[in-house]
């Protein structure tokens, strides 16, 4: 992956429609419709209003498109959506938030890798100036991806946690950052199966009070070889709320250790928990 440009810094050495008459046109569009709107409404409402302007103007393209994901052969039914495509070479996803955050630039520059388009815009409605907002990336297709980079061991971790800590490692490695936890998990568990881990997702939780089983509708996430439970997580930094949770998990799931991991780190390294259930 590239980084081009941001906020109007362009460069034209290997993709020159950077700053282009395509991206120009959208850009304008959606500049249109941000000052008819302002800041304030819902994205959908947003890509309606941008759809009818792109129409107007006579430029091809696609709105909700599916992004399918693959992972080792197995396609995952994980409902991704690109906002619009346009002339199958420009990608936009659109925001309403109160900034942007690497989070959303890395989920633009997955999308870009998974549907093999070379450009995107990243577009925020929610700001005063809609050019205040954007943000371009590029990912140059075909460009060897970042190389695999082993965890070292780590304290107090047995043989199989070193073996899932390494599965994680792989998983990021292929889907990078910016997806859903959903999706990270699933991977997770189709890797560890294809290291010949048992690995287990969606055990109900066994919630016991007062010597009374409580019906509940709460599912352990992963839980491999019977007893060490794996939480995935997709947010800044890991804090106490989620860990003080996946202890409370882990007490459900009936294990005895368990392993929080944020894969939106830009390095597993500093995001993985090893924990305990609570006392």
């Amino acid at each position: 992956m590239e980084l081009v440009c941001k906020n109007g810094d362009m460069s034209h050495s290997k993709h020159p429609d950077l700053g282009g008459d395509l991206t120009k046109r959208v850009i304008g569009a959606a500049i249109t419709v941000h000052r008819a709107f302002g800041p304030g409404l819902d994205e959908a409402d947003y890509e309606q209003a941008l759809h009818l302007e792109l129409l107007d103007l006579g430029v091809e393209h696609k709105c909700q498109v599916p992004l399918p994901l693959i992972y080792k052969g197995v396609r995952l039914d994980c409902g991704y959506r690109m906002d619009l495509i346009v002339e199958d070479r420009l990608l936009l996803e659109l925001k309403v938030v109160n900034g942007l955050h690497s989070l959303h630039e890395a989920q633009l520059l997955t999308y870009l890798r998974l549907s093999k388009i070379e450009l995107g815009l990243l577009m925020n409605f929610n700001v005063l100036m809609l050019r205040d907002g954007i943000v371009r990336r590029a990912h140059t297709v075909g460009s060897a991806s970042s190389p695999l980079i082993s965890l070292p061991p780590r304290h107090g971790f047995d043989a199989l946690s070193e073996e899932v800590l390494a599965a994680a490692l792989e998983v990021q490695h292929v889907l990078g950052n910016g997806l859903l936890r959903g999706t990270y998990e699933a991977c997770l568990a189709h890797e560890l199966a294809l290291r010949g881990i048992k690995v287990e997702r969606g055990l109900p939780a066994k919630l016991l009070y007062r010597e009374q089983i409580l019906h509940s509708n709460k599912l352990i996430p992963l839980l491999v070889d019977g007893r060490l439970m794996i939480a995935c997580h997709c947010v800044s930094e890991l804090g106490p709320l989620q860990l003080a949770r996946d202890r409370s998990l882990l007490k459900a799931a009936g294990a005895d250790v368990g392993l929080s991991i944020n894969f939106h780190s830009d390095s597993l390294a500093t995001e993985i928990r090893r924990i305990r259930p609570p006392l």
